[in-house]
């Protein structure tokens, strides 16, 4: 409640500041506009959308008239209108206010209207994990509510939320869905024309990054015709740059530079979101780069970089640009600047890592969640209205709260278990090293004479091959790709039996286990001891010690330690940000 009046103050405050700036204008004309009724005021609103000062007028005299008559739902009108017409943080405060006076109203559309305009609104801003819980809420209320429009314009921001993510054909198929509802309402109801395009763009684009370029350019076309014909054209500049992005990809790059100079030009009379500005730089680098037009390439591509950590706008394709500056400076011989752009790439994959995947398991879980809970919440209001016993609801309540109790302490189990494993990793002293477990070969030997002769092999070679893995040991010969006991033996000049022979009983593993072992051995201390190495995503470090892929590396690094590698990145990461404290304290 503290955090709400502190809200609601800095709004009266930005009012206040915003009444003096207009005051020729609106103090003495508010009170008569309060005269009007709300269709009047709503209409005059719509009018004059597109001159933001004398529009707030409009919206403040029907939300003043509201405050008259106490009228909670005009008043979230009110709040709402002068959201659309706000900047980001002024606009959330009003979302905010709307959620406030509506969280007890029993109403079809508030407050998941304010919830879906926050997602909105922070959506834009790249601010995906906060879009994700506004969407869940605005979920929970359509739901409850059954408010089929809002059903879909919730699953429309999820689509667009997991094609930013990477995940195309799910949002694919979600597009297709909400295109064909509101391709039935516009038929049915022309209000509906901005939403029928704006799914055609969203679906458009969905068919470009699947690789389906002559369903994205149909898609495109019509929606884009739709666009013109329409009076408010504001997806039109986007329709144009799904456009050039189709026409890109049909390799028709003259006419994908049309659509983006049409864009340009718009540009000039309604500014673009910094989404579209990004990628209209990100595919004009792309286009100039084919066409070997070096320098225009570059330029527009350090834009996207310069951009892209400036506004902290980050989004999967985005690596596209630091492909090609790294691939031209290689070509140039500019080491430094080659350099340079593959720490970037190293920071852009960090940050896609740590914060999309995150996030997509939060659309998978926390979105599929809210629906599962209404689900058995209908299965129990039809067994409540079917005059069956209550005993059966305190069963299932019972058991779902038995289960939500051990599966908490399951996990807490595990985080302790993954804790202590870490620390013992960390502790020398604990948890020998493998290259220092390995066996010495003559004590081996001399513990039991009859070694050689249960192997089968004279105890010549057994010492030249355990000389041999103790040198291979040494040199980090282990860290070297596709390593087999066929390629080692002929390495090592003996017989592939014999090698995989002493490796299985001396060594007491299989081949695999040994080699993986010692890579996983290495890469602990190196991750311990190198931060420059921690920086590195998992599949670099997979790559780096010889493993093909991140599973098998992430297998064997569990196999070994009893931890994942994510969780002792992080917990290294948590404690050098615990010893930078201490040392500032």
């Amino acid at each position: 409640m503290k955090t709400f009046k502190y809200k609601i103050l800095i709004l009266l405050l930005f009012l206040s500041f915003q009444n003096i700036y207009t005051q020729d204008i609106d103090e003495t004309d508010i009170n008569e506009l309060t005269k009007n009724n709300y269709n009047d005021l709503s209409e005059y609103f719509q009018l004059r959308i597109k001159d933001s000062t004398k529009v707030r007028v409009y919206a403040q005299a029907f939300l003043a008239k509201a405050k008259q008559e106490s009228n909670t739902i005009k008043k979230a009108d009110g709040y709402y209108m002068l959201a659309t017409v706000s900047e980001h943080e002024e606009a959330l405060l009003y979302c905010d206010s709307i959620i406030e006076v509506t969280k007890n109203e029993d109403h079809y559309s508030y407050p998941a209207k304010a919830h879906l305009l926050k997602a909105q609104i922070l959506g834009s801003q790249s601010e995906y994990q906060k879009t994700m819980d506004e969407l869940v809420k605005a979920n929970i209320y359509a739901n409850k509510n059954e408010n089929i429009d809002q059903k879909y314009k919730t699953k429309y921001f999820i689509a667009i939320l997991k094609n930013n993510l990477g995940e195309y054909e799910e949002s694919l198929d979600i597009l297709k869905s909400t295109t064909e509802y509101y391709k039935n309402k516009y038929d049915e109801d022309k209000n509906y024309e901005y939403d029928y395009i704006k799914s055609l763009y969203a679906y458009g684009n969905a068919y470009d990054v699947n690789n389906k370029y002559d369903s994205a350019y149909t898609i495109n076309k019509k929606a884009i015709k739709l666009s013109l014909k329409s009076k408010d054209s504001t997806l039109y500049g986007r329709l144009l740059l799904t456009s050039a992005v189709t026409l890109y990809h049909k390799k028709q790059y003259q006419a994908s530079l049309d659509s983006i100079t049409k864009l340009k030009e718009i540009s000039n009379h309604r500014p673009q979101s910094k989404g579209t500005l990004i990628r209209t730089h990100l595919y004009l680098g792309k286009i100039y780069f084919v066409q070997n037009k070096f320098e225009k390439s570059i330029h527009h591509l350090k834009v996207v970089d310069s951009f892209a950590f400036s506004k902290q706008y980050f989004f999967i394709n985005i690596r596209e640009a630091y492909e090609l500056l790294i691939k031209y400076h290689r070509e140039q011989q500019e080491t430094e600047k080659q350099i340079f752009y593959i720490d970037r790439l190293l920071k852009v994959d960090s940050i896609l890592d740590n914060d999309y995947k995150y996030i997509s398991r939060q659309i998978n879980d926390e979105y599929s969640t809210p629906n599962l809970i209404l689900e058995k919440q209908e299965i129990i209001d039809s067994l409540q209205k079917n005059n069956k016993s209550k005993i059966i609801f305190l069963i299932i309540l019972s058991t779902l709260f038995l289960l939500l109790i051990i599966v908490l302490i399951r996990n807490d189990k595990k985080k302790k278990t993954y804790k202590k494993r870490f620390l013992e990793l960390l502790d020398h002293n604990k948890k020998p090293s493998l290259s220092t477990s390995v066996i010495n070969p003559s004590k081996k030997i001399e513990k039991n004479e009859s070694n050689n002769s249960d192997i089968g092999i004279s105890e010549i070679i057994v010492n030249d091959i355990l000389k041999s893995l103790k040198s291979f040991e040494n040199n980090n010969d282990f860290l070297t790709p596709n390593l087999t006991v066929s390629s080692l033996s002929k390495k090592f000049k003996t017989n592939s039996k014999y090698l995989s022979k002493v490796i299985n009983i001396l060594k007491d593993k299989s081949f695999s286990n040994y080699v993986n072992e010692l890579r996983i051995d290495y890469v602990v201390e190196e991750l311990k001891s190198n931060p420059k190495f921690r920086k590195y995503t998992i599949k670099a470090i997979a790559n780096e010690i010889g493993f093909n892929t991140t599973e098998a590396f992430s297998k064997s690094f569990y196999k070994t330690t009893g931890i994942y590698p994510s969780f002792f990145l992080k917990q290294l990461e948590k404690q050098q940000d615990n010893s930078k404290i201490r040392e500032t304290i």
